[in-house]
């Protein structure tokens, strides 16, 4: 699979907008924070909690998180496109 590795953790922020360019919902991304906080010894993974409109969400799946590594992959990839930046 081909990574453009356009994207990295820094580019990612609060209010961020990206399409999903299969179903064509877009996704704004909400708050970021470590999934592994508060576990001894481990270091961080981080999330990003996300809000989704569109032709594919319903109330079953309009909150979603995703890890950050994920989420660069899937823009990266050219499944994901930045709305605004």
């Amino acid at each position: 699979m081909y990574y453009a590795n356009k994207y990295f953790s820094e580019d990612l922020k609060t209010g961020l907008a990206f399409k999903d360019v299969v179903s064509g919902d877009v996704g704004i991304l909400v708050n970021r924070y470590n999934v592994l906080e508060g576990w001894l010894d481990a270091g961080p993974v981080w999330a990003w909690e996300i809000i989704w409109v569109g032709p594919s969400t319903n109330e079953t799946n309009r909150n979603q998180p995703y890890t950050e590594i994920g989420l660069l992959g899937m823009i990266n990839a050219g499944r994901m496109e930045p709305c605004s930046e």
